[in-house]
């Protein structure tokens, strides 16, 4: 089969190379998936550099998500079909576990993760466990699945599980231009909140507004708290979900209203801050760590997508063989939404 793969570790683009693979044999728990798209995210430019944290045995196929088509199952699989339009989950759970018995496998202490510890989805076919396998629904493309699946269902898991928004709250998003963020801006509407949204590019924010943002903020000429309270009578938002850290991290907290949530997701803007907890007790905010969803929330969301109350963003798409250019494009930023590969 073909794939994109990497030999090494490297900041250059070029370290991707389209080239043939044997194509992956399963056993008696997995299924072999045709894969029809796969999407382009930022834990993959991490890895392609050897940023993960995590060692990936060489040669190596990159790719945290995919949709396609099985074509072979083994003799111990009973949920799955050949023909069956399917997406794995990104967390390779176990299976077995106290956590995944009580459908909190994206926390299984024995877990993978898809495209790090195993071969994902930058390649023609990839095998995966049956308990980590997710139906797509009927009338939904594999792009879209593959556009919607971790935004949808990461900012569904931030938003409404673990911020727990209300009707009529203010809630800030942060990054807003990204494939999270646009889903976010749609996930917390459908809440019923209020959404000021926050990006590096007016370009962007004018998307955010077209999604349904009520307000916007470009937080490179102008400070998120300070913004924030302009727009908000001097109150801050009730919920904030910030998927940067660094900088951006320190003002989302300072835009806080008292008793405010913030949920954050990423890190790619600086891993290591200093906090004044000072502010933190005096105000009452809560900081909650999430990011990773369940298969409930991929499930959830697709369905949702398919009866047309969430749009996937799709900036661009790219032939596998084009995987360079589209981690170039990841690290510019200058995209609105997704970055799909189709082999």
């Amino acid at each position: 089969m073909k794939a994109a793969i990497i030999n090494n570790y490297s900041d250059d683009y070029s370290a991707l190379k389209y080239d043939s693979v044997e194509i992956p044999k399963i056993n008696s728990k997995e299924v072999l998936i045709k894969v029809h798209a796969s999407g382009v995210n930022h834990c993959d430019t991490d890895l392609r550099k050897g940023l993960f944290g995590v060692d990936s045995k060489m040669p190596h196929v990159m790719g945290v998500d995919a949709a396609g088509e099985v074509i072979e199952i083994g003799s111990d699989v009973c949920q799955f079909k050949i023909g069956d339009r399917v997406s794995p989950h990104f967390i390779l759970s176990c299976g077995s576990c106290l956590y995944c018995s009580d459908g909190k496998e994206n926390i299984c202490p024995h877990a993978g993760v898809l495209g790090v510890t195993e071969w994902g989805g930058y390649s023609e076919y990839i095998k995966v466990k049956e308990n980590n396998l997710i139906k797509i629904p009927d009338g939904l493309s594999f792009d879209h699945a593959v556009a919607g699946q971790i935004p949808f269902a990461t900012a569904w898991e931030a938003l409404i599980d673990v911020a727990k928004i209300r009707l009529g709250e203010t809630v800030l998003i942060t990054a807003a231009g990204g494939g999270v963020g646009s889903a976010a801006i749609q996930v917390a509407k459908h809440a019923g909140a209020r959404v000021i949204a926050a990006a590096g590019a007016d370009e962007k924010l004018d998307k955010a507004i077209e999604l349904g943002a009520d307000n916007v903020i470009n937080y490179t000429t102008n400070s998120l708290g300070d913004a924030v309270r302009d727009l908000t009578e001097g109150e801050g938002v009730d919920v904030a979900l910030e998927m940067t850290g660094g900088s951006i991290l320190l003002q989302s907290i300072d835009a806080l209203s008292l008793g405010g949530r913030l949920a954050t997701i990423g890190a790619h803007g600086g891993e290591k801050i200093e906090i004044d907890f000072i502010e933190l007790f005096r105000k009452h905010v809560s900081i909650h760590g999430c990011g990773r969803s369940t298969k409930v929330h991929v499930e959830k969301v697709l369905n949702m997508m398919v009866i047309g109350l969430f749009k996937p963003i799709i900036h661009t798409t790219f032939h596998l063989s084009e995987a360079g250019l589209a981690h170039e494009l990841m690290e510019s930023r200058n995209f609105f939404g997704r970055i799909i590969l189709n082999p």
